[in-house]
């Protein structure tokens, strides 16, 4: 009974690794394949979307909120300090 067992395991184990090495793999590789096509149209649906907002945001007459314009030159002067103390 237990040679039956060992044999049956061992069979079990080359099943496994010949179907990694042949049918697995290739699987493997049709899916890498779709999965960049997926994520480059997605960049590229991601990249127009982006250029939209920006011609909309340029049409309009201000961009920035009054605070969010403060807060970002605070910041601006703050990195400008920095820079300037690493010289």
């Amino acid at each position: 009974m237990r040679i039956y067992v060992y044999k049956l395991i061992i069979l079990m184990i080359a099943i496994f690794f010949l179907y990694h090495l042949t049918i697995g793999h290739t699987i493997y590789k049709f899916q890498n394949k779709i999965y960049s096509s997926i994520n480059k149209k997605i960049v590229g649906d991601f990249k127009e979307k982006i250029r939209e907002e920006i011609k909309n945001s340029l049409k309009k007459k201000r961009i920035l909120k009054k605070e969010d314009a403060l807060l970002l030159n605070e910041l601006f002067i703050k990195l400008n300090s920095e820079i300037k103390d690493t010289k």
